[in-house]
């Protein structure tokens, strides 16, 4: 469970720093706009390293990357409909088909991600045999 743990973990963190650089870099965004999505991303790697943990053994590790597509479906609902953060971050009202489109969107981004954990995942577990 640990490695799961870890992999999940060491994937958001590095995917986050990446995303956080960017944005920092590219947008003018008002700061305190910015502070709910910097909120969330704080908390992310723990959320996934949980979610790992949580994952079924005969998932592990070959389906991994469909209990993160979960996560994204979860994690999208979350933010574009529950926290409505694209009008929060953008200030200005963001149509509902468009809000979808980005849920489908970041699913697939967690499609591709949690492949990254599967492989992560499959090393770790080479390094302690």
């Amino acid at each position: 469970m640990l490695r799961r743990f870890a992999a999940a973990s060491a994937v958001a963190c590095i995917a986050l720093s990446i995303a956080s650089s960017i944005v920092l870099v590219i947008s003018g965004l008002n700061p305190q706009r910015f502070a709910l999505l910097l909120a969330v991303w704080c908390i992310a790697p723990t959320v996934w390293g949980l979610w790992a943990m949580l994952a079924p053994s005969r998932w592990t590790p070959e389906r991994l990357p469909l209990w993160g597509t979960v996560l994204g479906v979860v994690a999208g609902v979350l933010a574009a409909f529950v926290l409505d953060m694209p009008s929060r971050i953008l200030g200005i009202s963001v149509p509902m088909m468009a809000r979808l489109f980005a849920v489908l969107a970041l699913t697939l981004f967690y499609f591709i991600l949690w492949t990254f954990v599967r492989t992560v995942f499959k090393r770790l577990g080479a390094l302690g045999s």
